[in-house]
């Protein structure tokens, strides 16, 4: 378990208002939970409220493409370290969208003469081709008539981006994502328009076994989803049998401990939350600041229980429990003892961030 990987991780998402990456299984429900992430992200960002419902729309367009495509292999049925990813990502005035997935190499050619024709087309022309595609059926030889695609591309108004990388002789890695400009937004923000920030997320998350990397606002409403996410779909989908109940329990406890003690940045409780599947279980990560003042009371009630006993820790939880019951005694760190007495391991770090300090939590299950 490495403290300095999430660490790192936030730090090199600094000048992002939002980052949420997903690995593995994508479902109907879980896009739901992550626009439901995301739109709340950007009521607390604000500069993207009013694209919400077309962001919405095109993440919902980007699920489909990805179940699409991925279904017609059976290599890609079969192999489970050819996982899908979600992605989505909001900085400055621009806001992307992005979806990584394998596809067998016979399908190639097809996909990429769609996504070349409307690439090619004017708003104009392709206003003209979406409705000779509705009145004709034509375009794709698969499913949805290529009506996704061109939708994309007219709510854009951008190019859509896509590579294709080969694994092996039958498949390849399919990456593509939609660019949506804040047109009111002035300030001019230089940053890679490519593909290429997403693509090293991914790789990030396979050789790292990430199932979640989310960095954004978490506030009581942005740390709802993320609860949901994992109870209803990462431990239903997720092979790994045991721990789950714990699982579920020590990220709702880190992530009500974040958006109640996290320092605010620009109006929004910032931090970091990764998850990770391990061989026997999952880890979870998360990174976040703290003002300078709340540095000693923390580290006051960590030198108190970390080198308890899980006995000891529980004589501790129940006495704690006894004064916020029976007297009412708030702040008694009652959360922090919960997670050192059901985890396997935990690892920490507190160090200078400025004017404030960065906290960082590896929880093993």
């Amino acid at each position: 378990m490495n403290v300095e990987f999430t660490t790192d991780l936030l730090k090199s998402l600094e000048s992002d208002d939002l980052v949420f990456a997903y690995s593995g299984v994508i479902s109907d429900t879980i896009t739901h939970k992550i626009i439901e992430l995301t739109q709340s992200n950007i009521d607390s960002a604000g500069n993207f409220v009013r694209f919400k419902n077309k962001i919405s729309f095109l993440m919902a367009e980007c699920y489909q493409n990805v179940a699409r495509h991925s279904k017609y292999s059976v290599d890609v049925q079969l192999n489970s370290d050819l996982r899908g990813a979600f992605y989505v990502r909001s900085f400055g005035n621009r806001f992307h969208i992005a979806s990584a997935n394998a596809v067998s190499i016979e399908f190639i050619e097809t996909i990429k003469e769609k996504l070349d024709k409307v690439n090619s087309l004017s708003a104009e022309e392709l206003r003209l081709l979406q409705k000779q595609v509705l009145a004709q059926g034509k375009l794709s030889e698969r499913g949805g008539a290529g009506l996704g695609i061109i939708e994309m591309a007219r709510r854009t108004g951008q190019k859509i981006l896509y590579e294709f990388e080969p694994i092996g002789d039958n498949l390849a890695l399919f990456f593509l994502q939609l660019n949506i400009v804040n047109s009111d937004d002035q300030v001019a923000v230089d940053h890679d328009y490519s593909l290429e920030h997403m693509k090293s997320l991914y790789r990030k998350m396979q050789q790292n076994n990430l199932l979640v990397i989310h960095k954004g606002d978490f506030s009581e409403n942005s740390v709802l989803p993320i609860i949901h996410m994992i109870e209803k779909n990462i431990l239903r989908l997720n092979e790994v049998k045991h721990n789950k109940q714990k699982l579920y329990n020590i990220s709702v406890e880190l992530l009500q401990n974040i958006s109640m003690h996290a320092a605010r940045k620009n109006g929004v409780n910032e931090a970091l939350f990764t998850l990770k599947k391990s061989e026997d279980g999952f880890i979870i990560g998360t990174s976040n600041y703290i003002d300078q003042v709340q540095v000693d009371p923390l580290k006051d009630s960590l030198n108190e229980i970390y080198l308890l006993t899980k006995s000891e820790l529980n004589s501790l939880y129940r006495e704690k429990l006894r004064l916020l019951v029976d007297e009412g005694v708030s702040g008694v760190g009652i959360g922090l003892i919960y997670i050192f007495r059901k985890s396997n391991e935990i690892r920490y770090a507190i160090s200078p961030a400025g004017e404030q300090y960065l906290v960082t939590f590896l929880v093993k299950l």
